[in-house]
């Protein structure tokens, strides 16, 4: 027997002629195809469909044993590989390309509050903001200084365009109560500043509906920002400004309207101010000043205690004439030039227009 003779032969059936057995296998049978899939390449197959690093490193470990072992599954490897690919590109793609982004909003829209700008005109009452304005640093002249953006809407979302009258009036309100905060020392403002606003037109009602509270220039453009807010202010001219503001106003409120008013309304403004002069004489008496402000501030809480009793007499006042005498003899105790002693140890506004320091 020959080497050749070695390999096993096809057994031969009875009455059926031997036919050549070259490539015979005793393992393979009817219909089975000659070798196995390699697992190998199946995985790189899933782990490229996924997305994975380890899918082309199986792929290409896969592709060698199959031509070494002739394994079924090279398409299945080269496939793993493909899609590791693409998978690659669209990483890079996403880490290259910047993504789309919606425009920056125009106009008042993309200001932000404290910022300061310029339009071409500059509005004497309410109207619509303009499309257009320039946003400019505050030191150079401009027009206006934004205070705050508020909701269009006062009660729901989908109540009907009000008009610009209503809107009006409901922006003096809500920008008024804004400016208090962001101005805390009216006296730091220039004379000829003016409080405006812009409402929503019907176009934007149905949108984002804001109104828009600023506070514009006069005659002459503004070269510095007006904010005078806790942002800007050191501690202690904020905690001054804070003690003496309600008082202040309840005063001036007091001054303007107390000759005119009812007997009932002037003693509710009398309460009011009462009221804010104590609160003003406590916050004064129990803060902490720096060492220049000490002395001018101690004389002023001399002063508010002895003003004391004529405002709480006035609040009892039986009459209208008697409570605007004790109004008067309360005003006399206090002396405006002990106030601006304190403001200028404080580095605050003595003069209308003079920004705090």
């Amino acid at each position: 027997m020959t080497a050749d003779d070695s390999r096993p032969r096809r057994p031969v059936l009875p009455g059926v002629p031997e036919a050549a057995d070259e490539g015979w296998e005793p393992w393979a049978g009817p219909g089975t195809p000659r070798g196995r899939t390699s697992r190998l390449a199946i995985a790189a197959f899933v782990l490229g469909l996924l997305g994975g690093v380890l899918g082309a490193v199986l792929a290409v470990v896969a592709l060698r044993r199959i031509r070494r072992t002739g394994e079924r599954g090279r398409g299945l490897a080269v496939a793993g590989l493909v899609l590791f690919g693409v998978w690659a590109l669209v990483l890079l793609l996403v880490l290259t390309v910047p993504p789309s982004r919606p425009d920056p909003p125009s106009g008042v829209r993309g200001l932000r509050v404290g910022d300061c700008f310029r339009v071409d005109d500059t509005p004497s009452g309410t109207r619509t903001a303009p499309d257009e304005v320039t946003e400019v640093p505050c030191t150079e002249p401009h027009d206006a200084e934004l205070v705050d953006r508020l909701p269009g809407y006062e009660r729901y979302a989908d109540e009907a365009y009000p008009g610009t009258a209503a809107l009006s009036a409901r922006a003096e309100t809500a920008c008024r109560r804004q400016q208090r905060s962001y101005v805390l020392d009216p006296l730091s403002l220039p004379a000829e500043v003016r409080l405006r606003w812009y409402v929503p037109s019907r176009v934007e009602w149905t949108t984002d509906p804001q109104i828009t509270c600023y506070l514009a220039a006069g005659g002459s453009p503004l070269t510095r920002p007006l904010r005078q807010d806790a942002t800007v202010l050191r501690p202690e001219q904020l905690a001054f400004l804070m003690a003496v503001r309600d008082f202040d106003e309840a005063r001036g409120v007091l001054a303007a309207q107390g000759p005119t008013a009812s007997p009932a309304e002037l003693r509710t403004m009398v309460e009011r101010a009462a009221s804010a002069h104590a609160g003003m004489w406590l916050a004064l008496s129990g803060g902490t000043w720096p060492a220049p402000a000490q002395e001018p501030i101690g004389k002023l809480v001399a002063q508010a205690q002895g003003a004391a009793v004529a405002w709480r007499d006035a609040e009892k006042a039986p009459d209208r004439d008697q409570m605007l005498r004790l109004v008067a003899q309360a005003e006399q105790r206090r002396d405006p030039q002990t106030e601006l002693a304190v403001r200028r140890a404080l580095g605050l506004s003595t003069t209308q227009g003079e920004p705090a320091r």
